[in-house]
């Protein structure tokens, strides 16, 4: 077995790479001779992890130079890992792992019991596959392919490799029939393969500032019994609430924790309504770039309706267009009287409103009016709340507001 070890300098420009880049996470990549651990060959190791006191980043590949190796770099890749508490892969969920686990069953190798929670993690806490992350939000960032050289495309990296990791099966083949009869000709073909391994390891740092994506849209409100957002107002603040010339609500949030690598552009379109009156309503537009999110959202000016739940309380009055508690219609006239249904058992409202891709769950203690449900008919999935006014600040930035949890149900499962 061979191994190199090369130390460079931290120079992450943005803050999930100072998140992720700690001391207790590690970097990873195999190659392989094949997909199928019983039927191919582990060839090499590569991890890549942040020392805080030279702050330098370090790449240590393990390379089998000759077809006894694979233990061998199995357990050197297990002593380092028993140092890190956190494992960060592309795809090592579905290839890496399980074949390094494979391997471990062939040649006996027990890994400890610190490591086997990392590998054997399927919670996504300690083994964290980057691919898992950023393949929910493939379509809203218009990626055809979330594979690792398309998203290196993406952000605008240029690899010096030119082999995808199938194209290095025959090099390898090659490399262990040159090393003894042509070993110049084998150390070429060494350095091909070390590059790959390289590449895909100091790139995945990058890619995993994509990660940015889902982790915004991944902001939900705690439990019910809970204040909302005692823990994800941490991750952002609204910095401006505007009306623009197009008559849309414009949201623009700061997000201190994350760094949007590229600026992405995208709209969500609104479930449609059943009204006859209003069937589509224009698209929520968002735009992520930096640290910010902006979200477009448009404004319905109009009368809305609040449907009541318990309708058979209710007696609905055709005269009036009302529904009213049977403790209440009890005194007043019968003959346009009749019980209500759960199509005519509402509330009115006329005014501003605006929609909502999730429903809004109130917190209990602090009841507010901006939290009611309006809808334009009864079984529409679009859900809208009224504004009767632009919040200040210090207001909208309440973290049991209802434009904080607003935002969020905005940013849930793109």
């Amino acid at each position: 077995m061979k191994h190199w070890h090369e130390e460079m300098p931290f120079t992450a420009d943005n803050s999930l790479a100072e998140l992720i880049f700690t001391e207790n996470s590690l970097f990873f990549d195999i190659e392989t001779t094949g997909l199928s651990p019983k039927a191919s060959s582990l060839y090499m190791i590569g991890v890549m992890f942040y020392n805080k006191e030279d702050n330098n980043w370090h790449l240590i590949q393990f390379f089998a130079d000759n077809y006894k190796s694979e233990a061998d770099m199995i357990n050197s890749f297990l002593d380092i890992l028993e140092n890190y508490n956190y494992l960060y892969h592309f795809n090592g969920k579905t290839f890496d792992i399980p074949y390094i686990l494979n391997k471990c069953d062939k040649h006996g190798i027990s890994p400890s019991e610190h490591s086997d929670k990392i590998l054997n993690d399927k919670s996504g806490i300690y083994s964290i596959d980057i691919l898992a992350y950023i393949r929910p939000v493939k379509k809203m960032l218009n990626l055809s392919k979330a594979n690792q050289t398309a998203l290196e495309r993406w952000l605008g990296i240029v690899r010096d490799d030119k082999f995808d990791g199938g194209k290095l099966i025959p090099i390898y083949t090659e490399y262990m029939q040159k090393k003894i009869l042509a070993p110049s000709k084998a150390e070429e073909l060494e350095k091909i393969l070390l590059l790959h391994n390289y590449e895909d390891i100091e790139n995945m740092l990058n890619i995993a500032s994509i990660m940015s994506y889902n982790d915004i849209s991944a902001l939900s409100p705690i439990s019910d019994d809970e204040t909302i957002f005692n823990e994800y107002s941490k991750q952002f603040y609204i910095s401006d609430i505007t009306i623009d010339e197009d008559g849309m609500l414009n949201i623009l949030c700061t997000v201190d924790e994350l760094i949007f690598p590229k600026k992405v552009e995208t709209n969500i379109p609104f479930p449609k309504s059943n009204s006859e009156v209003y069937q589509e309503t224009d698209n929520l537009q968002l735009t992520f770039e930096n640290n910010t999110v902006l979200l477009k959202v448009p404004i319905l000016s109009g009368i809305l309706y609040n449907y009541i739940k318990n309708y058979k309380d209710y007696y609905y009055f055709s005269d009036k267009d009302i529904a009213l508690h049977k403790s209440v219609a009890a005194y007043m006239n019968k003959s346009h009287r009749k019980k209500a249904t759960a199509a005519t058992c509402y509330t009115k409202k006329q005014g501003y409103f605006i929609p909502s891709l999730h429903p809004i769950k109130n917190n209990k203690s602090d009841a507010d009016n901006c939290f009611i449900k309006y809808k334009l008919a009864l079984r529409d999935k679009i859900s809208f709340y009224q504004i009767e006014t632009i919040p200040d600040l210090e207001t909208a930035n309440d973290n049991n507001s209802f434009w904080k949890n607003y935002v969020c149900m905005q940013l849930t499962n793109l």
